[in-house]
């Protein structure tokens, strides 16, 4: 008897006992990397807080508190990634060089993003959610900061002019960005090169 009793305490009280609670970088990590696993099995359009909330094993009311949207869940999940922002460019010593690696830094980005992820986002935006064109407006932003990083070497070595507006400094990205969101062909070396060489290199010489 004393047996039994015991065994029914041991079961009650594992019963009540609390589970461990994640809190602060342990419970966002944990957030995160469900996320991250959901938006890779289900794609962006059936991305939801039911699904992420039942892959990290919490409720959908946690996820609440940490997102407001599926946009702001994909965008953390993006830059856990560092998948949206460019890093410093490179000085390759020439300006032809430094595009190149430009370009391609935002290739890679893109395929890490995938193109719909992208464009779920700014679905959502235009159909309401939290706006996507801040984070186009940032991410561009960004891409204009480094060409002009880029271009302000070429007037030091006398590869570019002086004066150039944001409007031409952006080209190259935005020819790539419609690229990849617009069209089923990958945008390789060949394509790549002439952007800089038939469009950028005779706009900014």
């Amino acid at each position: 008897m004393p047996q039994r009793q015991a065994a029914r305490h041991n079961a009650s009280a594992q019963q009540t006992a609390p589970s461990t609670r994640r809190r602060g970088e342990a419970l966002e990590d944990a957030l995160i990397a469900a996320a991250t696993d959901e938006l890779a099995a289900v794609g962006y359009q059936r991305l939801s807080f039911k699904g992420v909330a039942a892959r990290a094993g919490t409720s959908r009311s946690v996820l609440a508190r940490r997102w407001s949207s599926r946009i702001e869940m994909a965008l953390s999940i993006l830059r856990a990634k560092g998948s949206i922002f460019a890093t410093e460019p490179a000085d390759t010593g020439s300006l032809r060089g430094d595009m190149l690696s430009l370009l391609q830094n935002y290739v890679k980005r893109s395929e890490d993003i995938s193109p719909d992820v992208m464009i779920g986002i700014i679905s959502d935006g235009l159909a309401g959610g939290v706006s996507s064109f801040d984070l186009q407006k940032n991410m561009g932003q960004a891409d204009l900061t480094h060409t002009r990083i880029i271009i302000d070497r070429a007037v030091a070595r006398g590869q570019a002019r002086p004066g150039l507006p944001d409007h031409i400094l952006a080209v190259p990205i935005e020819l790539l960005r419609a690229r990849l969101l617009l069209s089923n062909e990958p945008a390789r070396m060949p394509y790549l090169e002439q952007i800089i060489d038939d469009v950028f290199l005779p706009l900014v010489k």
